[in-house]
């Protein structure tokens, strides 16, 4: 599939989903695809939603087997550094969709990042699910 195709529109609909709870639980304390910092390779870097202007929450959604559960690495590297650098409190990953592996989805769900990447505790990642509990208890 080629960039921006289906993949991109499936993704939109999973930050449709993240957005609607953040407005329910969050109202007016969260902005969409907002500038903040640079990536890994000095890139200007977009967070899908950024929470009470130092929370960052990615969406990723993988509909089908693919690399998305390699890149998601990189984008806890890249958290890691904008968080730093910006004196933020933390980042949210959230993952949806059945193409991650199960064991890749297991090691992502289970925090094993903070085993091998320094500073990995800056960032957790979700299921929607456990992202969708929390925000309701308010407690991102």
């Amino acid at each position: 599939m080629s960039p921006g195709g289906r993949g991109t529109r499936t993704g939109r609909v999973h930050e449709n989903v993240i957005e609607k709870v953040l407005s329910e639980n969050y109202p007016g304390r969260f902005s969409k695809q907002v500038f903040i910092g640079t990536n890994l390779f000095g890139n200007k870097y977009k967070a899908d939603f950024v929470l009470n202007n130092n929370v960052i929450i990615s969406a990723k959604w993988q509909q089908k087997t693919g690399t998305t559960e390699q890149k998601i690495v990189y984008e806890i590297m890249t958290l890691i550094k904008i968080l730093k650098e910006n004196n933020l409190k933390e980042a949210y990953i959230v993952i949806g969709g059945k193409g991650y592996s199960r064991k890749a989805k297991e090691f992502y769900l289970k925090q094993k990042h903070i085993e091998y990447i320094k500073d990995g505790e800056l960032v957790e990642i979700l299921s929607l699910d456990e992202f969708i509990e929390r925000a309701n208890v308010n407690k991102l």
